[in-house]
């Protein structure tokens, strides 16, 4: 298995139509597989399942540990895990004897005329005259029946429905890994809401200072009517931004509390600010690692039950054999026990198919396209493993960069937005300068918390791409 997975990931190729002869992997090859990818943080690789603890947020980690507990859409998901197992479990099944237990009862009655009597008396007999004989028999047997898997195609089947299910097992692996990061996702999304609502009441306070200094200012007829209509749209823009702002932040609680079947309560604890650690990434990551990822390992383990499969089918077109076998008694009640009332039967059946319509010769040429379709989802699967690891990385670096030119903006935006202030309440500036200067202070803390958010998604979707996170010893 290992091995086949190693030369399939090692030695792949692209055809350009799936209506060709179908693919065989080791005529495969793909150009231009990374052997790995270069990082700049120096760490230390062990692998973490539970990704999301670097963060340090115990309420990150109680809103997760409750999602894995209680969401709906993963107790869905493990349940179609579940009727994969038995898929499996029915496959084996075909491999042993099938035996059964039958049971039967009847009564019958038979008479000298032939038909029931009550016709007899309509052509002029007798009914005295008809002699009537009652007849009882049980049946009690115990019979079997074992195709014998001459060609294996019994065994491929059992091999096909265990890889099936290794399959869904795995998918629901990676559907669980995805739905926690997109929760992770939204718990942060909150945080940034919640500051966002923050920026835009503090937003709101500058306006209305400057909406109560313009008021005092117009009531002494230092000011005219146009100017203090200006602040007052400044005003109630913030205060309609405020609003806005609150309405997006509870809407995204009640979304977690969904998630965690708690709704309508939506009191739900959260951290107030981004966190300072987030999972780091090593510094050389060799390109083989998104072996590890789970929708890979399905695709795997699909693409050797669609071959398995094919073979089946092959096997299909063979004669089947089959051992048959039963023993029981037949005998009215007094004799049921008597053993020479018993009966048995054994014998083999043979069964080679001569004509179905091209039914068989159908269902061999659905399991070869089968295969070919599982072989290039898996080609395209790993090829796309690639392409998000490397676009995370970059994207990664760029968040990065993003942050720390708007922290130094946010310290320029802070500086002239004061400076600004106090020259308009000397008269000096205009209420369009502070009106500007408030305005691209708070845009900028805006701008601020979603690239906090951005830069810890674009993380969260590096481990997701990557098939699992790290811890490190620095």
């Amino acid at each position: 298995m290992k091995n086949y997975i190693l030369r399939v990931l090692l030695i792949l190729v692209l055809v350009s139509c799936a209506s060709k002869k179908a693919m065989n992997p080791q005529d495969m090859e793909i150009d231009n597989i990374p052997e790995d990818w270069a990082n700049e943080i120096p760490i230390t690789i062990n692998i973490s399942d539970i990704w999301w603890n670097e963060f340090q947020d115990e309420n990150l980690n109680q809103f997760l540990s409750q999602f894995l507990d209680d969401n709906i859409n993963l107790e869905q998901a493990m349940l179609n895990t579940r009727i994969a197992k038995q898929a499996s479990v029915i496959s084996t099944s075909n491999l042993f004897p099938s035996i059964g237990i039958s049971a039967s009862a009847g009564e019958s009655e038979q008479n000298s005329a032939g038909f029931p009597p009550i016709f007899t008396s309509l052509f002029g007999g007798q009914s005295d005259d008809i002699i009537t004989f009652n007849q009882e028999n049980y049946n009690l047997s115990l019979s079997t029946q074992w195709e014998i898997d001459l060609w294996g195609k019994m065994r491929q089947g059992r091999l096909a429905g265990k890889q099936q299910y290794l399959s869904a097992k795995y998918n629901y692996t990676y559907y669980q890994f995805s739905l926690t990061s997109e929760a992770a996702k939204l718990y942060f999304s909150i945080i940034e809401s919640k500051q966002l609502v923050e920026n835009a009441e503090q937003k709101y306070n500058n306006a209305k200072i400057i909406f109560d200094l313009y008021a005092s200012r117009y009531n002494k007829g230092i000011i005219s009517l146009k100017a203090l209509q200006q602040s007052e749209l400044m005003f109630n823009l913030a205060k309609s931004d405020l609003e806005n702002k609150k309405s997006i932040a509870s809407s995204l609680v009640r979304e977690a509390k969904v998630l965690i079947k708690e709704y309508p309560d939506l009191t739900l604890d959260i951290a107030k600010e981004f966190p300072q650690s987030i999972p780091n990434i090593p510094d050389v990551l060799p390109a083989d690692i998104v072996k590890r990822r789970p929708d890979l390992i399905a695709s795997q383990y699909n693409l050797l039950a669609s071959e398995a499969l094919n073979k089946q089918a092959m096997r299909s077109l063979y004669p089947s054999f089959s051992l048959v076998g039963s023993t029981g008694t037949s005998s009215n009640v007094q004799d049921f026990l008597n053993d020479d009332f018993s009966v048995w039967s054994n014998g083999i059946n043979l069964l080679a198919p001569v004509f179905n319509a091209g039914k068989l010769i159908a269902n061999k040429k659905i399991a070869k396209t089968n295969q070919e379709i599982a072989m290039l989802e898996f080609v395209n699967n790993l090829l796309t493993a690639y392409k998000e690891v490397e676009s995370g990385l970059e994207f990664d670096q760029s968040a990065q960069l993003s942050l720390k030119l708007l922290k130094d903006n946010i310290v320029l935006s802070e500086s002239i937005y004061d400076t600004t202030f106090d020259e308009f309440a000397k008269g000096v500036a205009s209420i369009e300068e502070v009106i500007n200067a408030n305005n691209a202070l708070f845009d900028n803390k805006n701008m601020l918390a979603s690239v906090e958010r951005i830069r810890i998604e674009q993380r969260i979707n590096l481990i997701l791409a990557l098939g699992g996170g790290f811890t490190y010893k620095r």
